[in-house]
């Protein structure tokens, strides 16, 4: 019996999410180097960052009832051409002196937008090219190209190609989009049903939004899930708001250092990739959903105890390699139950609460380390991992329960 493969198009949409997450990398990072050379307000500076997370709230719950309204492989080229323009535009402005911090802070929240679309299309294909190769090994290999890509190659090259040129990474971005563009273009798109689409206006997409919303609520498992995705979400965000002063006053190593930390989290997470669709197959989601989220807690105590450089390196790779493997299990989750003419709708919902609420956690990392000291983050978000595994655990023991009461009702 062969090995399982992947259907038709999946290969081209794993080169063009490896070629967008180059672009992602080059671009982000030489934004942030070339808003520093534009101003020296802290404030400033930080909303080129902001900027891009805002259309996770503003534009995450309509694009999802935007992508159950279209033809989402046409939707998806539509919206990488339309990122190759505006990046390229950008290139432009800045070869001619022409982009302000204002532009960079603007550009920032509209590639943020239409990736917000797009990202939300190509989940919603992945079910139809994953073949018999399964969701877990499909969503692991795009997440996997995307990560190394953009984290491994395309961060520490934007910078480089900065100072060749300020606006050669911006258009190199460009370039790598119009490559994924029509990587995309070439993939047959299978007949789609026309049943319950949204309308494509301004009402029929916010009814479409609190249709998902509603859908999500209404599913035990997925609202568990997403709260539990929130929590370690928070958890994560709680210490990597603190992990440069972590870094030099607890772990006493150099600044420099820093990214050699995210670095061995990056590898981490990468691990956890590779071996997701090998626990799925011997534990299930769920128990696998368990695993992950049950090794945070003791991961975070260790960090927050430690002040020994290797171990707190040891125990954030552990936090990045079970993040990892949560993220593809309940995406993998969410493409098996939800139905395809509404994927769009609830998966908007599902990132907007794990996503929207999350990033508080940076937030609360800062005020917790100002009032109890560096330590005191790690802590915090022990806490918050240790809630998300009772919950998966209830998860995973009303599943059982009810899968015996289903058992026992069919043998009267």
């Amino acid at each position: 019996m062969g090995r399982p493969r992947f259907a038709a198009g999946f290969l081209r949409l794993f080169a063009a999410t490896a070629a967008t997450g180059l672009g992602d990398g080059c671009r982000i990072a030489a934004l942030a180097v070339l808003a520093t050379t534009l101003t020296d307000s802290p404030v400033l500076i930080a909303l080129v960052t902001v900027a891009a997370r805002v259309p996770w709230i503003v534009i995450g719950p309509f694009a999802g009832a935007f992508a159950d309204a279209v033809e989402p492989w046409r939707a998806m080229r539509l919206c990488l051409v339309l990122r190759a323009a505006v990046v390229a535009a950008f290139a432009v402005l800045v070869l001619t002196g022409g982009a302000g911090i204002w532009v960079l802070i603007a550009v920032s929240f509209v590639i943020s937008s239409i990736d917000t679309l797009a990202d939300n299309l190509a989940q919603a294909v992945v079910p139809q090219v994953a073949g018999g190769a399964g969701l877990e090994a499909a969503n692991s290999r795009i997440m996997g190209a995307q990560a190394i890509t953009t984290d491994f190659v395309g961060t520490p090259f934007g910078p480089l190609l900065l100072a060749v040129a300020a606006a050669l990474p911006f258009g190199a971005d460009a370039l790598l989009t119009v490559l994924a563009a029509v990587l995309i273009w070439t993939v047959r798109a299978p007949a789609r049903a026309s049943l319950d689409r949204p309308a494509l206006t301004v009402r029929g997409l916010a009814v479409g939004a609190g249709e998902g919303m509603r859908a999500l609520w209404r599913s035990g498992t997925l609202r568990t899930v997403a709260l539990a995705a929130c929590l370690v979400n928070c958890a994560n965000l709680t210490v990597l708001s603190i992990a440069v002063l972590y870094t030099v006053h607890v772990l006493h190593v150099s600044a420099a250092l820093y990214g050699v930390l995210l670095l061995v989290i990056g590898i981490g997470g990468l691990a956890g990739l590779a071996v997701t669709s090998w626990c799925v197959a011997r534990l299930g989601r769920t128990g696998t959903l368990l695993l992950s989220t049950a090794l945070c807690p003791g991961a975070f105590v260790i960090g927050g105890l430690t002040s020994n450089a290797v171990v707190a390196a040891a125990a954030l790779s552990l936090v990045g390699f079970t993040t990892s493997v949560m993220t593809v299990v309940t995406l993998s989750l969410r493409q098996d139950t939800i139905p395809e003419s509404h994927f769009g709708r609830v998966n908007a919902a599902y990132r907007l609460v794990v996503n929207g609420v999350s990033p508080a956690g940076g937030l609360l990392g800062g005020v917790v380390a100002g009032l109890a000291g560096l330590r005191a983050p790690f802590f915090v978000s022990a806490g918050f991992a240790a809630v998300a595994t009772a919950a998966v655990a209830w998860l995973v023991v009303s599943g059982r329960s009810s899968a015996g009461a289903a058992q026992s009702g069919s043998t009267r």
